[in-house]
């Protein structure tokens, strides 16, 4: 079988053919370490929601976390990510091979899918498994421009105007002041330049609008957290652009008497001159007396007292009335909340 010249039946090298006859053995072994230590498939067995903590609000960094859920099956690891619906989930944080936690965004209300990836191959789906429903939520009252609108839209959002309620951000228009061009405020520093949109109008109004749910620490309002400087813009429901210059409680305002006496008086300044804010809180002027002026205004209930558009209304404190004309600064005499009107 093997001649003077080492080879195998005259034709084959004996170190040639050891090494062909080793090739299926390796293929062999390969194949069997490969099902010996090949990842499992993931596969989701249940998803339950469970209670937000405070480190999952660390991670999501600052990003509106509405909810959290618990995954349980097989196969899990550190590198997939997933989806709620059609919504990217804001993390995918890994436990073991058998349970990870989900930080779900905001996803519109329904019944959504739980996709797991990895990569941008989908790897385990869950049908249906996550139920968002759209609760009535925190509500503010917002007071800005609803601007960009075309000249149908700003004659339509008059008071009573009302988006689907179970939409995020449902509002209703309470008060609107009268349409005009709509213009366009940039900054430079401390420098406002305000510059005209061709074809568009706006109104000053005063919105009511639930903050996106289930916000429970903060308002925000698509995706936008009301803990910036004003202005904050918005697109509210139906695609309309609402700056956002206040903010108050959702309840109605009291109505309030307040006396000011005042460290300068312009010689402008007459009975009924109302303040530049839309709606139930607008301050007006009841009378003026030589350097005390008494206001008639819409004020909020707080933690420290009475509020007029965050302004702290205790005797001594400074209060300061906003016209379109001038500005009105003194310090508040005294506070009288008039009867509350029964409807």
């Amino acid at each position: 079988m093997i001649d003077s010249n080492g080879r195998v039946f005259g034709r084959f090298n004996l170190v040639d053919a050891a090494a062909i006859a080793l090739v299926p053995l390796l293929i062999l072994a390969g194949y069997a370490t490969y099902l010996l230590f090949r990842p499992a498939r993931p596969a989701i067995d249940s998803v339950t929601r469970v209670e937000v903590t405070k480190e999952e609000r660390r991670v999501a960094g600052g990003s509106l976390l509405t909810a959290k859920l618990k995954v349980r099956g097989s196969g899990f690891t550190p590198l997939l990510r997933a989806r709620i619906g059609g919504q990217e989930a804001l993390g995918f944080v890994f436990e073991n091979p058998n349970s990870a936690d989900v930080l779900v965004g905001l996803v519109p209300q329904g019944r959504h899918d739980l996709v797991l990836y990895d990569g941008v191959q989908e790897v385990a789906r869950a049908r249906e498994a996550v139920d968002i429903q759209a609760t009535a939520g925190t509500s503010v009252r917002a007071y800005g421009w609803l601007t960009l609108l075309a000249k149908s839209d700003a004659d339509a959002l008059k008071a009573g105007f009302a988006s689907d309620p179970q939409a995020p951000g449902a509002f209703q228009v309470l008060a609107a002041g009268d349409a005009r061009p709509a213009r366009s405020r940039i900054r430079l520093g401390e420098s406002v330049a305000d510059l005209p949109v061709e074809h568009r109008f706006e109104r000053p109004a005063e919105v009511l609008i639930r903050c996106d749910w289930p916000s429970v620490y903060t308002c925000t309002i698509a995706g936008e957290a009301l803990t910036q400087s004003p202005p904050i813009t918005v697109t509210l429901p139906g695609g309309y652009t609402f700056q956002i210059e206040e903010i108050a409680p959702a309840a109605a305002p009291r109505r309030a008497t307040v006396r000011l006496q005042l460290s300068g008086v312009s010689n402008g300044m007459r009975v009924g001159d109302r303040d530049e804010v839309a709606g139930a809180r607008a301050a007006e002027i009841a009378s003026i007396a030589g350097s005390v002026i008494t206001v008639r205004a819409g004020v909020d209930d707080s933690r420290e007292g009475w509020r007029y558009r965050g302004q702290l209304l205790s005797p001594g404190s400074r209060g300061t009335l906003k016209t379109d004309r001038y500005v009105a600064a003194g310090t508040v005499i005294d506070v009288a909340l008039e009867p509350e009107v029964k409807p």
